[in-house]
């Protein structure tokens, strides 16, 4: 799914009289406050959805292909999701036939 798609999903989801602006306004609201959530704690949970986490990754060393030149990864924040564990939440499995 992408972000023009969303955005159809959010302008239906206000009734369908939304303008294609508005339902732009609030993506983008939702986004924003996502990501400043990140930047302030690390992490945003959202009830019935999952949690959003930054987290360090330590360096490593690994080596190019080809011609094995040993390369140092520095460390970096890696964005990771982590879906909620409620049995509630699982979407359900097709019947077999």
């Amino acid at each position: 799914m992408n972000r023009k798609q969303l955005q159809e999903l959010i302008r239906e989801a206000l009734g369908g009289t939304a303008t294609h602006s508005a339902a732009e306004l609030a993506l983008d609201s939702v986004l924003r406050a996502i990501q400043d959530g990140l930047r302030e704690d690390g992490e945003v949970k959202l009830a019935r959805f999952g949690t959003f986490r930054l987290r360090q990754v330590a360096p490593r060393r690994l080596l190019l292909p080809g011609s094995s030149t040993p390369m140092q990864l520095p460390t970096r924040r890696v964005l990771r999701f982590i879906p909620p564990t409620g049995r509630e939440n699982k979407p359900e499995r097709p019947e077999k036939t």
